[in-house]
């Protein structure tokens, strides 16, 4: 059998897998926690677009994915407006603030870009809690409706469980991730990671930055602002914490352990912090001392200083050991 057939093979059974997981695992706080995890493989496959394949560091990420919950939201409650066109006008939204946003990353690189990028975010944090007509304030929106129904003549597919929500989310990770795996393996993805190695040296052959970081700005939005108006629908609740930088600090981190850089990484970190963020928050109601941010940021250190590819590396390696094949040397050739 050929390695190509192997891992074909695999993909299709790990597919077939998580089709039937909801009916396997009936738990319901198990598949509300599966759930919200492919979510956050969403916010972080997009956020590691802009760090991970471009270099640029973007610390307001959760503005987007906030813009995406509210618009979302406000369509249905106020216009109402089905959900499912709110999913992607949540992102169109998104993609435009992540143009404007953009902008000033033509100027600005580093430490600035990501001061820039944080202001962003409680600019916007602010305008939600003091918008109180439109966004009910802190209190956020609550009440927010559920998907509608498919109907298929006499058949109906009802949203009222967290089984229904899962394939839903299981459809959206998959095709973010064959259009986000689809742009780094292209000319396209080439030379974003050309800007991000060298960006001097990539316009001396032509690479127009302008163009490029606009462009992976505006697509990395639209994906968290789908994922915003995912979880609005999921939740049924939108409160200006959504956009709260400790939103953007769970998805650097999750995406640094999974493997910054990566195609595999952000969903490998996604799905273990938030199942260990869960067993924390047992954690913490026993000893009643709230630890979860100062361990994230421990494993964090430890990632930087000896797993700097991360979980996605530790897997690679591995496979690799495990079937045989040598190491591949190649710079800057990831999982």
């Amino acid at each position: 059998m050929s390695d190509n057939t192997k891992k074909w093979l695999c993909r299709f059974t790990i597919l077939v897998a998580l089709i039937f997981l909801p009916q396997v695992i009936r738990d319901r706080y198990f598949m509300h926690i599966v759930v919200i995890s492919g979510i956050f493989m969403i916010l972080c496959m997009s956020w590691n677009l802009l760090a991970g394949y471009t270099g640029l560091l973007n610390l307001g990420h959760a503005a987007f994915y906030g813009i995406g919950a509210y618009t979302s939201a406000l369509l249905a409650m106020k216009l109402g407006i089905s959900p499912w066109f709110g999913l992607f006008a949540g992102g169109l939204v998104a993609a435009f603030f992540g143009f404007l946003l953009g902008i000033p990353s033509l100027r600005l690189s580093g430490p600035y870009l990501a001061i820039t990028t944080i202001g962003f975010a409680e600019i916007l944090r602010i305008v939600a809690v003091n918008w109180v007509d439109l966004t009910r304030g802190s209190l956020g929106l609550s009440g927010v409706p559920l998907l509608t129904p498919i109907r298929l003549g006499d058949w109906s597919f009802k949203f009222y469980l967290e089984k229904d929500y899962y394939y839903v989310v299981l459809a959206a990770v998959i095709i973010t991730f064959f259009c986000i795996r689809r742009l780094t393996q292209s000319q396209f993805g080439v030379s974003l990671q050309a800007l991000r190695d060298d960006e001097p040296g990539a316009r001396s052959i032509g690479i127009r930055s302008t163009g490029y970081k606009l462009a992976v700005f505006t697509v990395s939005a639209f994906f968290a602002g789908f994922a915003g108006a995912l979880f609005a629908h999921f939740i049924r609740l939108v409160s200006p914490e959504a956009m709260a930088l400790h939103t953007t600090f769970d998805i650097l981190t999750m995406t640094m352990i999974g493997g910054l850089g990566t195609i595999a990484g952000p969903i490998l970190g996604a799905v273990t912090l938030t199942f260990f963020s869960e067993w924390l928050r047992y954690l913490e109601e026993v000893i009643k001392v709230d630890i979860r941010l100062v361990v994230y940021g421990f494993m964090l250190i430890l990632t930087i200083l000896f797993m700097r590819e991360g979980l996605a590396g530790v897997l690679r390696r591995l496979i690799e050991r495990f079937s045989g094949d040598r190491p591949v040397s190649k710079k800057g050739d990831k999982t």
